[in-house]
């Protein structure tokens, strides 16, 4: 999410923002799992010195993965006009993070059903998730034609405004107002409202946005996060840095 704004912050001290915040963006999607491992040198330490290396738990996860969606993608092609098979492939294939091949599959569903709502959804998520965001904006917005007062879908609507290059954050904060006025106390919406208004300097606003969000939801895990952020960004200093003390910036 290192994507310029320089309307707003110093190219130095925004960029600071920015990798922190890629940290706190609060996504409604279900992301495919990445799971920790030993590396393939703790796994393989009893073998052999001229022992082949032994796969990380992370690989063999990977691996598994892509077999069950390939399997899933053959029964699928089997019975091409089975909507649940479809959605079965597509599922098992975002899981793996095979995006283009869960998009086909999710196409091949909202085909079958174009009026299906959830489909619609999911090729939004899927879209988003490998950053395709012209096309998750439309999947998204054709979804709220049906549901508009669907607050998750409109926030992951904002969130293909803000993550893209050149950013559109106004469009995304727009949204995310929109979503507050039908739900005033929708988490994901205060959460990421909350972070482009501290990434804009408006620290008022921010405040009082995660003043909603604490009441919202008083034991939000991620809120000290974001009012680390906040303070940070008011005293000046990068996010991400491992001290204390201001970073000098153009200009001083």
């Amino acid at each position: 999410m290192t994507r310029e704004n320089v309307l707003f912050a110093i190219i130095g001290l925004l960029f600071g923002y920015l990798v922190a915040f890629h940290l706190v963006v609060y996504v409604n999607q279900n992301q495919p799992a990445r799971v920790a491992s030993a590396s393939a040198a703790d796994s393989s330490g009893d073998l052999p010195p001229d022992h082949p290396a032994v796969p990380s738990n992370d690989v063999k996860d990977r691996q598994r993965l892509q077999s069950a969606a390939e399997r899933a993608a053959q029964t699928a092609r089997q019975d091409p006009q089975n909507f649940d098979a479809q959605m079965a492939a597509a599922n098992a294939y975002f899981q793996a993070e095979a995006f283009d091949q869960a998009i086909e599959f999710l196409t091949r569903a909202n085909k079958l059903k174009p009026d299906d709502y959830d489909t619609m959804v999911r090729l939004g998520n899927v879209y988003s998730s490998a950053e395709k965001f012209d096309d998750a904006e439309k999947w998204y917005k054709a979804a709220l034609a049906k549901k508009p007062d669907d607050c998750d879908t409109r926030s992951e609507l904002a969130l293909t405004y803000y993550l893209r290059t050149p950013k559109q954050t106004d469009k995304a904060i727009a949204e995310l107002k929109h979503s507050l006025e039908i739900n005033p106390n929708h988490v994901p919406s205060l959460h990421n409202l909350s972070l482009m208004l501290i990434e804009q300097r408006q620290f008022p606003e921010a405040e009082a946005m995660l003043a909603r969000l604490e009441k919202a939801e008083p034991g939000y895990e991620q809120l000290p996060q974001l009012r680390e952020e906040l303070d940070k960004a008011k005293r000046g200093a990068s996010p991400d840095s491992d001290d204390k003390s201001p970073k000098k910036t153009q200009g001083d």
